[in-house]
């Protein structure tokens, strides 16, 4: 692995001939490697990734932050270095210092269009999804991921482009993109995400100009989610990517999923993301017009078409021309407006009802629906033509049961939510009362979920919702042992004051290997000593105590779960919800070492 001096490259802008581009050093490296630029500024993720590759034939070059990596592109942009440095592929990181992850992919994929980018991020939201996608990103890689899973998508990277040949890489001239004329020398351009660009280059550096843009990639943010998608597991992502993915495509769109599950907010994400977004988006539910009423609804009518057509009416096509139709539980649509709507979606022409002349719209639509479809068609309800005519891109939203990790951020937007409807101060869910919200099954999905938060905020009493504070469904449904758990009362919180924690002995290791017996506390409530070890290091003038305990906190959940399994690393990691990647980075983050070989995986 070459990792390449980012300081020399924000200093000295233009190479000279005494400061070469570094070579690959790596042993992997030969005339026919494939380059990875692996942009990071997480030491020890870099290190575990450049490891990763290179066992898996790759020349890796690391950099600690993108700004670097766009000095090297730039030079190659001006033809002050030769065009086969340049790599087959670049992984980067979207938060980064100086110049984030989506303003240098949006810059390289406007002059470097055929070099493919993908995005790694722990930030995995849905704005992050779509932003890296709309910058131009070939892939999304929500933290943490499986190592196998990021070299094939690597790798996939590297093959997509058609004028990518790793054999005869040294060989060919890639393609650049620049806006430089035939009369005027190419000059250094920067992505508009980068601020202070003055400080950070020579005197003899030609000033630098923004780079043209239409549309600039918006950051992801965390507390700002108007699309009310919150998600950071497995099943979301793969739902993110796939939004980000259609967004800018006027193809159809089957959402499938139970009710409750979001289809509609899924709807209205993808045409709000869309170039359709300044156009209307109409939302039509299938199963709440009467039949004899749902073509007129759709299609519009003339004067005088049935008893009480008293003047001419749009339907929701005209309405929706230019935009998106969002059709929900298309599978109520009755048998004889499916005809109709097959021949909109064959030449995008219908008639109104008892109208004479065709009208012809551009409507991209959107269908959902909760029922099984291909049941329907072999049942005779649903025509088949329409049904592939749907199943263009088929989006399967998953239930809340199956990703129960999600329920905690769910759950506190909702409250939050709820707490700005009815005028009034959020609540907070006791850690008891979320275990028990985690365990419940949610047959009405996040929509339930919905409900319940809102329940809870006109209904429960105090500032924190306890167990006893939930609603009888919830209690009624879940296992005694959860709802039942001892809980200290409130009165001995307030009056008595539990010993203090050193949070430098906690968890402690003995000849870099763990502690077969960790120290144990004998409190049923284990938040009570680590809040009076937080107030006490307040009082004596402590600062960022969260960075301080935050190893510690990890160091004995991690020694507890590596002891519980033996030293086996996937089930240690399973047992704590991480990754594997994730579980191996804490390791040599917090200098453990299992009992166990810890060169393999058991």
């Amino acid at each position: 692995m070459t990792e390449y001096n980012d300081n020399r490259a924000l200093h000295d802008h233009q190479p000279s001939s005494d400061q070469p581009i570094p070579a690959p050093t790596d042993k992997h490296s030969s005339p026919a490697a494939a380059t990875l630029w692996l942009i990071d500024d997480d030491a020890a993720l870099r290190l575990i990734l450049a490891d990763t590759f290179e066992d898996a034939g790759l020349t890796v070059i690391s950099f600690t932050q993108a700004q670097a990596a766009w000095t090297r592109l730039n030079d190659i942009l001006q033809q002050q270095t030769p065009a086969d440095q340049l790599p087959d592929v670049i992984l980067t990181d979207i938060r980064m210092p100086m110049m984030d992850g989506l303003s240098f992919s949006d810059w390289v994929h406007q002059h470097f269009p055929q070099l493919p980018i993908v995005i790694m991020t722990a930030h995995s939201d849905l704005s992050s999804a779509i932003s890296s996608y709309q910058t131009g990103a070939f892939e999304y890689l929500p933290k943490p991921f499986d190592l196998d899973d990021a070299v094939t998508t690597i790798y996939k990277a590297i093959h997509y482009q058609p004028h990518t040949d790793v054999e005869t890489k040294n060989t060919r001239k890639p393609a650049v993109k620049s806006d430089a004329t035939p009369n005027e020398p190419n000059k250094p351009t920067e992505p508009t995400g980068h601020t202070n660009q003055a400080s950070k280059t020579s005197p003899t550096t030609a000033p630098i100009k923004p780079a043209a843009k239409e549309t600039s990639p918006t950051p992801p943010v965390a507390a700002d989610n108007p699309s009310g998608i919150i998600g950071q597991s497995q099943a979301m992502q793969t739902v993110f990517r796939a939004i980000g993915r259609l967004a800018h495509s006027p193809i159809t769109v089957l959402i499938t999923g139970e009710s409750g599950t979001g289809k509609e907010l899924v709807a209205s994400a993808l045409h709000q993301h869309s170039p359709r977004r300044q156009q209307p988006f109409i939302a039509l539910n299938m199963a709440a017009i009467p039949h004899d009423l749902i073509e007129s609804e759709l299609f519009g009518h003339e004067k005088g078409a049935f008893t009480g057509a008293t003047t001419t009416r749009q339907g929701r096509f005209e309405q929706a021309n230019g935009g998106t139709l969002f059709l929900d539980e298309i599978g109520d649509m009755p048998f004889s407006t499916q005809t109709r709507l097959l021949r909109v979606l064959a030449n995008g022409e219908f008639y109104r009802v008892g109208g004479q002349q065709p009208v012809k719209v551009d409507v991209r639509i959107i269908a959902a629906t909760h029922q099984h479809l291909e049941a329907l068609v072999k049942q005779g309800k649903f025509r088949e033509d329409l049904f592939y005519r749907l199943n263009v891109i088929r989006l399967p939203l998953p239930p809340l049961r199956t990703r129960r990790e999600d329920i905690p951020a769910l759950a506190n937007y909702f409250m939050q939510r709820a707490a700005k409807q009815m005028n009034t101060a959020k609540k907070h869910l006791h850690p008891a009362a979320l275990q028990v919200m985690q365990a419940f099954e949610w047959r009405g999905n996040v929509r339930q979920l919905e409900n319940v938060c809102l329940w809870l905020t006109v209904m429960a009493t105090g500032d924190t919702v306890m167990v006893e504070d939930l609603p009888p469904e919830l209690l009624d449904s879940v296992p005694a042992d959860i709802t039942q758990q001892p809980q200290p009362p409130h009165a001995a919180r307030s009056s008595q004051i539990p010993p203090q924690i050193d949070m430098n002995t906690q968890g402690s290791i003995d000849s870099g290997a763990i502690s077969p017996n960790p120290p144990m506390t004998t409190q049923t409530d284990w938040q009570q000593p680590l809040a009076a070890w937080a107030k006490q290091a307040l009082q004596t003038g402590e600062t960022d105590i969260l960075q301080t305990a935050t190893p510690e906190f990890e160091r004995v959940l991690l020694t507890a779960a590596l002891n519980h399994s033996g030293g086996k690393k996937i089930a240690a990691a399973h047992l704590l919800g991480w990754g594997r990647n994730t579980l191996t980075r804490k390791l040599q983050q917090l200098n453990l070492t299992p009992v166990q070989d810890q060169n393999k995986y058991h």
